[in-house]
Parts: C-alpha cells; structure tokens; sequence
C-alpha cells in the first residue's frame, strides 16, 4: 500500500495504481485502531475495474512503526509498516537540535528491530564543531549517522546512498526540513516546503498524511506529517531501559532485579553514567522517558 487518506487507499499492483476502499469487515478494528491499513502493508485485494478495488485482506507484518493518536480518544496510529530502517530527521536550528526526540523516535525503532538512521539537517546554519559531542555520542552507540543541508546539498549523496534499496520512514519535528532533505534526494519531487512560524518559533505541518515516494536511487521513503512531540506507543516504563542498547551491556549487574535504574542504590547504570560510561544526554533523557510514562497525556510527550 502506497498512501492512505480518509476511507480511499493507493495500491500498487504489478506497476499498476489501484484506488481501493476497504472491506466493511475492517470497521470493527477502527475501536482500537486509527488506520488498520498503514503505508508499507501488503494486502490482497479484488478489482472492481482497470482503476478500483476493495482490499479484501491484510497480510502479516514484519514489523510496524506506531504512536498514539492525540486527538479524540486514544487509539494506535500505524505511520508504516514492513519498514527496514527509520530515518529520525532533526535540525542544527529553527528548530533546534533535540536529542530527547531522536532517542524516542529510536525506542520505537529498537522495540520493532527496524535499523535507524539519524539525519542531521541545516549543518549550514551552524559549525559542525558545535554539535560534535552529540554527533559522536550516536555514532559511539553504532548509530548510522548523516550531517547534511538540504539547502547546499552537503552529504546529501551520503545520505542517498543509506537509502538505496531500502523502504525508509522519515520521521521528525515539524519544520526541520523532511521535505526539503526529499526534494534534494529526489531532483524534481518540488514537495511543497514551509517555513518556521514567527509567532511560535516552531515548525509548520507541511505533509498532511503518510504517503510513499519511490525514488529514482532505488529506494521508497515513506513521507510523514511533522510533529510537535513524539508520543510512544506499545511501549511500558519498565520496558524503557532495555531499549537503550547502550544499558543492555549492563544487564544483570545491578544489585535489584527489576532494576529502573532511577532511584536504586548499587545500579550498574547509574554507576556508569557517573562515570561517563554512558553519555549524560541519554541518561538523562532516559529517566526524563520512565518519568514522563507517570504524567498525564504521558504518550505525547
């Protein structure tokens, strides 16, 4: 499936595009579900002509990428589905860089083994220099790591070259220039761009639903909405240390099991961070993830 919006689906079949509705026996998934079709599936389908058809059936999933709706009661948003690597796409500035985001955009990744990629937008507005700690704290963890400008076209090929032959999901902050990194991948694409609000000094949504754009390179990314906050979704509190790949070598050496690693005397991984064995941005986005799980409307932070 290419791209879903309100009830009318994209079909790719045999090089062909299928404008498809769904089956009425998917309205009762739509209690739990937001989308029980997601960008990425695999369906079987009937033609109604050379044009339409129904989807008759969803087949398996390797894995999907999800967060929490926000508006109206809460239910599982699927961005996309059977994907091979995430692309989490932060800025230098306007906004400015965030790794609280980009390690919630990586606990999702790591919760469905999906590879991740973190694209480093708008590296003209600043010197590379001046965000080297966290540049080398990703790369450290054996995070695949891109330092572009959509504006220049610095490391853009780079880029492109991680992209090649892999379903990619972009995803990231509202205004930090997705659609401006795919219009330089894809020469000719002219995804419409905006600019960061005055008023609010955040970003504007420019993309208003999922949708796949096949690249020339060989690869399909799936272009999703900017967002203000990343909600986590299918994910517990307890399960949050473990998704920190940098606390699993740590496994097992605390002195309480379950370990969360906050408030426990004789904890490995307090006792590394104080070390400087795990970089203090992650811890303390770590306990800023387990704390924010107590909050109210915790899913959207």
């Amino acid at each position: 499936m290419l791209e879903g919006y309100g009830s009318s689906y994209t079909v790719l079949h045999r090089n062909v595009l299928f404008s498809c509705t769904l089956r009425g026996k998917f309205r009762r998934i739509l209690d739990e579900t937001h989308n029980p079709i997601a960008v990425g599936d695999r369906i079987k389908f009937t033609k109604l002509d050379e044009k339409s058809g129904v989807i008759e059936e969803l087949l398996p999933r390797s894995n999907k990428i999800s967060r929490p709706t926000k508006w109206g009661p809460l239910k599982e948003r699927i961005i996309a589905a059977n994907v091979d690597q995430i692309v989490a796409v932060v800025s230098t500035k306007e906004p400015s860089l965030k790794t609280g985001l980009i390690d919630r955009m990586l606990l999702v990744a790591e919760r469905e083994y999906v590879r991740s990629v973190i694209c480093i937008n708008k590296i003209d507005l600043i010197k590379k220099e001046d965000i080297r700690t966290e540049i080398e704290t990703y790369k450290n963890l054996r995070y695949c790591v891109h330092i572009v400008s959509a504006k220049t076209g610095e490391g853009v090929d780079e880029l492109r070259n991680t992209l090649k032959g892999k379903f990619s999901v972009f995803l990231g902050q509202s205004g930090v220039g997705k659609s401006a990194v795919l219009n330089a991948l894809q020469p000719g694409l002219n995804l419409k761009v905006r600019e960061i609000s005055e008023y609010s000094g955040k970003g504007k949504h420019t993309t208003s639903y999922v949708a796949s754009v096949p690249c020339d390179f060989g690869g399909v990314i799936a272009d999703t909405p900017g967002f203000r906050d990343f909600g986590l979704w299918g994910i517990e509190k307890e399960d949050a240390g473990g998704l920190f790949r940098e606390f699993r070598r740590y496994a097992g050496k605390c002195k309480f099991s379950p370990c969360f690693h906050i408030h426990e005397p004789d904890c490995a991984v307090k006792d590394a961070y104080k070390r400087g064995a795990i970089a203090a941005s992650r811890y303390e986005n770590y306990v800023r993830i387990y704390e924010s799980f107590d909050e109210k409307d915790s899913t959207f932070m």
